[in-house]
């Protein structure tokens, strides 16, 4: 469903991801003044790969590096134009440099900070800074940090929370033996979840590619789980966070597949296209060591590429890979992240209206309670659910236009009785779902309805349903769908049939 790609150059960047994007939202409050980009914390803490301490920070005039393992560092202040101020900043160690004298007042710059740590060279270049109007070096922070904040609010670290991290999920597939066999071989000899979860991203960045092929490839529904993909090695950024997770899972390490927008920086600082958006087009991963979660981002390490003119007709392209992507603190990664959704088991216990006379609730199992009657149509980014209840005596009629749109953790949905209309794309892109039951009463299915619900097994569309627009069951490759004698040519125009249609006499 989501693809995403970066590839970035010192002093600039160009910035290549591929959207898939079924929402596209009017945006217009992003930032008036660069004091609204004041962050309130002061440091960013960086980790290792073993969990060694490289902290950011800033302090009066001054910035600074206090760290437990790193050496070579460098920093570089530049110009939002790309024009380095002042001498780099060198060092062997902790170290803190007086920059007031060369950065001005609500003028924003960008830090590129190089550092070796534990024989791996990175280059963090999402770090901004600014100096406020009493002399104060401030770091700068993206417009949405806080919402991301909020969304990893999900990312619990109690037992429970942590042990069904462990656990499959779709396309998570842990539990498949030649998944197990492959994170075994991979972690052999690890003695710390550190160690684990570095071998297995290591194995990605440096053993898969980018399949560029499946961005244009609209004919073929990729598989992106972890099983099929060990065996091709070439896939998208779901699916290197889906390999990556069921990896670490295998090996006893928790993690989650999350979901959310690739961007520039430039774009979370001064942009406003994607400040209240939250249609996905990028995937990643986040792992929890050492009981803090942190996120990773395989793609945008990658530097190998499948390319070619089908899906069995192209070339790898070999690369060198990098690791600046790996374990970042929340305040970085939200620079070029947004984050909509990590793909956690529990729910997140939450209630609101979800229509004119329709109110919804979700319980920590990850249940979507619906009571009211007419239309119902969820909040845009209301999706942490895994199954969906009408409560007795409610009357809903209808499922409104986009009212499941990307709610990837949902499995199965038994509609009511009373539900005579499905609108337009009202399930499109729920990944995990399975199983649907269509009401006999039912009406009318609306255009692209089911579209991409590529984990769809079997659907029987009652004889009452009088129209199925266009596209309504299109992308779901595994669905055996039966339907009245009248819609012979259902599938016309789909770019991915339905494994089966089944006409009824």
């Amino acid at each position: 469903m989501i693809l995403g790609k970066l590839a970035a150059g010192l002093l600039s960047a160009v910035f290549a991801f591929s959207t898939f994007g079924v929402i596209d939202k009017d945006v217009v409050n992003a930032a008036s003044s660069v004091s609204d980009l004041y962050a309130d914390y002061t440091s960013v803490d960086f980790v290792s790969k073993n969990g060694g301490q490289i902290q950011f920070y800033v302090s009066g005039g001054n910035i600074g590096v206090n760290t437990d393992c790193a050496s070579n560092i460098e920093i570089l202040i530049v110009t939002e134009s790309n024009s380095m101020v002042g001498d780099a900043l060198t060092a062997d160690g902790s170290a803190e440099f007086d920059v007031s004298g060369i950065v001005n007042t609500d003028t924003i710059y960008y830090v590129v900070f190089y550092y070796t740590a534990e024989g791996i060279d990175y280059k963090q270049w999402d770090i901004y800074i600014t100096k406020d109007g009493s002399g104060n070096i401030r770091l700068v922070k993206s417009q949405f940090y806080e919402f991301n904040v909020d969304r990893c609010s999900e990312l619990w670290t109690d037992a429970q929370s942590l042990e069904e991290c462990l656990q499959p999920q779709n396309d998570v597939n842990c539990d498949d033996p030649a998944v197990i066999a492959k994170a075994q071989a991979i972690t052999a000899g690890c003695t710390t979840d550190w160690e684990k979860s570095f071998n297995i991203y290591q194995y990605i960045v440096t053993e898969f590619s980018y399949d560029y092929v499946q961005i244009e490839d609209n004919s073929v529904v990729y598989q992106d789980d972890a099983a099929a993909l060990l065996r091709r090695k070439i896939a998208v950024c779901e699916g290197f966070g889906n390999t990556f997770v069921s990896l670490c899972r295998a090996a006893g390490v928790p993690a989650a597949v999350s979901f959310g927008i690739g961007t520039t920086a430039d774009d979370a600082i001064h942009g406003n296209t994607i400040v209240d958006d939250e249609g996905p087009n990028h995937a990643w991963a986040c792992v929890c060591l050492g009981g803090t979660w942190y996120h990773v981002d395989p793609t945008w390490d990658m530097t190998n590429a499948y390319e070619g003119n089908a899906y069995n007709d192209g070339e790898i392209t070999w690369g060198d890979e990098t690791y600046d992507y790996y374990l970042l603190p929340l305040e970085i990664f939200s620079m070029t992240h947004k984050i909509c959704d990590a793909d956690t088991i529990h729910g997140i216990e939450s209630s609101g209206s979800c229509g004119a006379s329709a109110t919804y609730t979700i319980s920590r199992d990850a249940v979507l309670t619906v009571s009211g009657s007419g239309e119902m149509v969820l909040p845009y980014g209301v999706n942490g659910f895994r199954s969906v209840v009408f409560e007795e005596g409610s009357t809903i009629t209808a499922i409104g236009e986009e009212c499941f749109v990307d709610c990837d953790a949902l499995e199965q949905v038994i509609l009511p009785d009373t539900v005579t209309r499905i609108e337009d794309k009202a399930f499109v892109t729920c990944e995990d779902l399975r199983y649907v039951y269509l009401p006999e009463g039912l009406q009318h299915i609306g255009s692209s309805a089911f579209d991409y619900c590529d984990e769809l097994s079997y659907i029987y569309v009652p004889d009452s349903v009088t129209s199925i627009d266009g596209y309504a069951f299109d992308d779901c490759p595994w669905l055996i769908v039966s339907v009245p004698s009248r819609y012979t040519n259902l599938t016309d125009g789909y770019y991915v049939e339905p494994y089966e249609v089944i006409v009824r006499e």
